[in-house]
């Protein structure tokens, strides 16, 4: 028994690292394309009119891919679905580069559109497996998963510096990208299980097989494969991927006994809604601070671009370092404390950076900002797939809201900013943190909860 425990602690542990690789090699992959938006713009002599307009594309296509990511990754469950995206990526973002480099524009944003949206889908199919092994492990990993997404990206603008310099076209330097990416990635896969086990579920069901077990199986259900119950003994069973039409879907999450219940939407979920406005806030200070940050600081405080370029990194770097550390901070001071710390620690980082006359201060506003907000959308991520029978579809609903908020909000703060000045409307950021501390209980840990 003791050398199954350990086989099955290795493979769960393969399954992080593979998770972790594909967020890292998807992060490469999008960075790769932000890398060399000047490149694109310098070779079509575009306006910034014209270049907003290929990010509005893809961020349509991502809010796209988000309002259907739940019953597609539902149906084909994560490791097909992103499987799947990781190919579709792979023939869409260079036949997209290719098309727009030869000025064939219309037919290239489509094309972009749908990068945009099975980036989307894929982004949610790899947070559900990620959390799936997040909770067959037992211990605090989506931080991690994230900080390698963080890490893809950033190392995707040295590796576009590095392109730019030797000259190499756009499309040329895409189709390499996603070539590996596209290799990677799929041997990645071969280590994500076919149905994603956890540990530490146990069936409500009677009898002696359940009971000499240490947990028994919840289906993974899609249409037209048999629910399994619980009658044969395992030592894990299946987060469930559950198709919303599936007969017999809600019985086999149940354990098989109970009579079946209607599917239940995440949207009316008053926690998943709740974690959802979590997730949003943080996104929101996330999204901004990368879009805006900088200009603000040219306007505001008379800053060179020089510095806040500079400025900016030192926000990523923040955020990077503390995703990497979030394991062990949860595992320390669980959900909520730090769900609600690093709320109020990006509000004071933001009326910081507001406020201060001085470039340390600003620094370190910008420190306090980045630490803050960066647990905030992992953590939720993770409290969304607290009940594996739903898991699929709350992650789902919990992404939506935040990745509409990351790609839209910073929009409505452009907007703004034209009216009131970038850093007078970050007052907004400021008041949207505290919302998010005030909301934290609602990520409490199942077991926390009950006592």
């Amino acid at each position: 028994m003791t050398d199954r425990t350990h086989a099955e602690e290795r493979r769960v542990r393969r399954w992080v690292f593979a998770i972790l690789t594909v967020f890292a090699l998807l992060g490469f992959g999008f960075g790769s394309w932000l890398s060399r938006l000047p490149a694109i713009r310098d070779h079509l002599g575009a306006t910034t009119l014209e270049m907003s307009v290929y990010g509005l594309c893809l961020a349509l296509g991502s809010v796209t891919g988000l309002l259907f990511s739940g019953r597609t990754v539902s149906r084909l469950g994560p490791r097909r679905t992103l499987a799947a995206g990781i190919v579709v990526q792979a023939l869409a973002m260079p036949s997209a580069a290719l098309l727009i480099w030869g000025g064939l524009l219309v037919p290239g944003l489509a094309v972009l559109f749908c990068f945009g949206f099975v980036f989307s889908t894929s982004d949610v199919a790899m947070n559900v497996s990620g959390a799936s092994a997040e909770r067959a492990l037992g211990r605090p990993r989506m931080p991690m998963l994230h900080a390698g997404f963080s890490l893809g990206s950033v190392s995707a603008m040295g590796a576009g510096a590095a392109a730019e310099s030797l000259g190499l076209p756009v499309p040329a330097h895409l189709a390499i990208v996603f070539g590996a990416i596209a290799v990677a990635g799929l041997l990645s896969l071969r280590l994500v299980p076919r149905e994603e086990q956890a540990p530490d579920e146990r069936p409500d069901e009677p009898g002696p097989a359940a009971h000499s077990t240490k947990t028994g199986p919840i289906p993974t259900v899609t249409g037209s494969v048999p629910v399994v119950t619980g009658s044969v003994p395992t030592i894990t069973g299946a987060i469930p991927v559950v198709a919303g039409s599936s007969a017999g879907a809600e019985d086999a999450a149940a354990g098989g006994g109970a009579a079946r219940q209607p599917a239940r939407s995440p949207w009316r979920d008053p926690r998943i809604l709740l974690i959802g406005l979590i997730a949003m806030s943080m996104s929101l200070a996330e999204g901004t601070s990368a879009d805006w940050l900088p200009l603000a600081l040219a306007d505001g405080r008379g800053v060179a671009n020089e510095v806040g370029a500079l400025i900016l990194g030192t926000f990523f770097v923040a955020m990077t370092l503390t995703r990497l550390a979030g394991s062990p901070i949860l595992s320390r001071f669980g959900r909520v404390a730090v769900l609600r710390g690093g709320a109020v620690l990006c509000g004071i980082g933001v009326v910081i950076v507001i406020l201060a006359p001085v470039t340390w201060g600003i620094v370190a506003g910008t420190l306090c900002w980045g630490i803050g907000c960066a647990l905030g959308f992992p953590v939720a991520i993770s409290a969304a797939a607290d009940k594996p029978a739903t898991a699929v579809r709350d992650v789902a609903a919990v992404a939506s809201i935040a990745y509409t908020a990351l790609l839209l909000g910073p929009m409505a703060f452009g907007f703004l900013g034209e009216h009131i000045g970038l850093l007078t409307s970050f007052w907004v950021l400021a008041a949207v943190a505290l919302l998010s501390a005030l909301l934290a209980g609602a990520a409490r840990e199942p077991e926390r909860s009950a006592r």
